[in-house]
């Protein structure tokens, strides 16, 4: 305990956090506020008790304001000396729950899910707020940025005094309000409880997932485990191969864009010509990377009714939208959205163009009035792509490191998952990253310390087609802490439809799901995981994408 806690003492200073003696007398919740004000990196701190609400028991909640600007919330279950009881000090179980943020955060959010199950939570709102983002700075004469509402608004990293970067802004919000925010909560848990953690562990998904990678690639000694769901992993190549569909629409079928019912009927089909690849006919496309369904086949035939056919022009759309971006040599720059898949996002109004089109104007093109529908073409989409590349290289919003030699040292542990049918970020960067992990230690040696977990059909995060089994990301963050905490590795975890009706093995990749020849298919238990000691060549080639950084600017 005291080797543990010096080295908490040592790793936090340097973030202007200190611990109390482990042998002094723990503080009260608000006697935090005033040990969290000491800190000269602090700007503000309070700290309250919040009234039992619902399912959710009394707790501490501290709000801290951390040099430059950033918002750190954490949540502790009362302590002994608050009357908190049932756990191994006060109500709390003796863990942490760091989680994630979405899209591009900007606001702090609840803490009370991890709270209510005897764990600390944590958030931050990644170290930018309207408030800030609003506020007239004195040196210009103008607001300190652009516009920055929660979750899509991107103005935080643009000066709109001149439109120069503010670097600060965009280290904050991929890495170092992520650091405040996870040695914060281990500083006031300490103190709180006299006490450090036994277990901290990360849990997030889409931005939250990116952030869960960011911190086992740079910090990955201050976690046990992570669970990483959906991660936009190489936000600098990410977020403009994302435009890629939008791009296409506009460009060939104009602000119109291409109708639903196009669409659904497209991938309808590839699901119809794909379902039994697995040897399963279920509705669900199990590998989206071994379905080749060419959208011509759709071609509408005289008098065939124009809602479920496409025109020539749409189907060379969709096959593009399919295939994704390549370069001037026609090397693959970034996935294509995986047959199968909405569009709806993809449209010139969908939220994935709304979230694309922020990057564009903030963070590449640094211009708030910049049009990507004038702008952008599939010819000169190869420049913009190398452009975000360039600019935000080096590690700066790569996320993209197969370094994970800190976290399998340590013999801390990795979950990760993805939506195979995740219409707001595609898999593609999972499966890149999952490949290129298993080039880098092997697949049994990467196995050993990260599972990647693939589930057909489903969403953003989860969801999915009705009858589809889902995600479950309390199922999966318990099989994270069993193996953690007692050494018991998933090999598969059980998904399961909304009202029961089906489940399905998921096989951590790149092992796969395969049915018996007997029983009933909608049950998890006729199925079995094919064990691949390699993955197959196949999928890793569609993984593999142009050496960056050689075209013309």
């Amino acid at each position: 305990m005291k080797a543990y806690v010096r080295f908490l003492a040592a790793t936090l200073a340097g973030y202007g956090c200190s611990i109390s003696d482990p042998a002094a007398a723990a503080p009260h919740c608000a006697g935090l506020a005033a040990t969290a004000s000491a800190q000269p990196s602090v700007l503000s701190a309070t700290a309250t008790i919040v009234a039992a609400s619902g399912g959710t028991p009394a707790h501490c909640q501290v709000d801290l304001l951390v040099k430059p600007v950033t918002k750190i919330r954490v949540g502790l279950p009362l302590s002994r000396a608050d009357g908190g009881s049932g756990g191994i000090q006060g109500a709390w179980n003796g863990k942490i729950q760091n989680l994630g943020g979405g899209v591009y955060q900007g606001t702090v959010n609840p803490v009370t899910a991890p709270v209510t199950a005897g764990y600390v939570g944590s958030h931050t709102d990644t170290g930018h707020n309207a408030d800030w983002c609003n506020e007239i700075n004195p040196a210009t004469g103008f607001p300190n940025s652009y516009p920055c509402p929660a979750l899509f608004g991107a103005g935080f990293v643009l000066d709109p005094s001149d439109n120069s970067q503010i670097e600060w802004q965009v280290e904050e919000f991929i890495t170092r309000s992520l650091l405040k925010q996870t040695k914060w909560t281990l500083t006031l848990t300490q103190t709180y409880y006299g006490r450090s953690a036994e277990r901290n562990y990360w849990n997030g998904c889409s931005t939250g997932g990116r952030q869960g990678f960011e911190m086992a690639q740079k910090y990955g000694h201050l976690f046990d485990g992570f669970l990483v769901g959906a991660p936009a992993m190489a936000w600098n190549r990410f977020v403009v191969g994302y435009m890629w569909p939008s791009v296409v629409i506009n460009q060939y079928l104009g602000p119109a864009g291409l109708p639903q019912s196009k669409y659904d009927a497209a991938n309808a089909a590839a699901r119809a010509a794909c379902d039994r690849i697995d040897g399963v006919a279920d509705g669900i496309i199990n590998e989206p990377r071994l379905c080749k369904f060419d959208a011509r086949q759709l071609a509408c035939q005289t008098g065939q009714d124009p809602s479920t056919c496409l025109s020539p022009t749409e189907a060379a759309v969709v096959n593009q939208i399919w295939k994704g971006p390549v370069n001037m040599r026609g090397q693959k720059l970034w996935g294509g959205i995986p047959r199968g898949t909405s569009l709806a996002q993809y449209v010139p109004t969908g939220l994935g163009t709304v979230l694309s089109d922020q990057y564009m104007r903030f963070w590449v093109q640094r211009n708030p009035n910049f049009q990507w529908q004038v702008r952008m073409t599939t010819e000169n989409f190869p420049q913009y792509f190398q452009k975000s590349t360039r600019t935000f290289r080096d590690g700066l919003a790569e996320t993209f490191s197969t370094d994970l030699d800190v976290v399998r040292k340590r013999n801390a542990k990795i979950i990760h998952y993805h939506g195979l049918g995740d219409d707001l970020i595609p898999p593609f960067g999972s499966w890149k990253y999952a490949s290129e992990v298993m080039q880098r230690y092997g697949v049994s040696e990467t196995q050993s310390f990260m599972r990647s977990f693939f589930f057909p059909a489903n969403g953003h995060c989860g969801g999915g087609p009705a009858g589809t089994p889902l995600i479950n990301a309390d199922d999966l963050f318990k099989a994270l802490e069993t193996w953690v905490e007692k050494d018991v590795a998933p090999d598969h975890v059980v998904a399961r439809s909304s009202n029961n009706g089906r489940s399905r093995k998921i096989c951590m990749y790149p092992n796969e799901a395969r049915y018996k020849g007997r029983g009933n298919t909608n049950s998890e238990a006729s199925f079995l995981c094919k064990v691949n000691e390699a993955e197959p060549s196949v999928l890793a080639r569609d993984s593999v994408t142009a050496k960056l950084y050689f075209e013309a600017p």
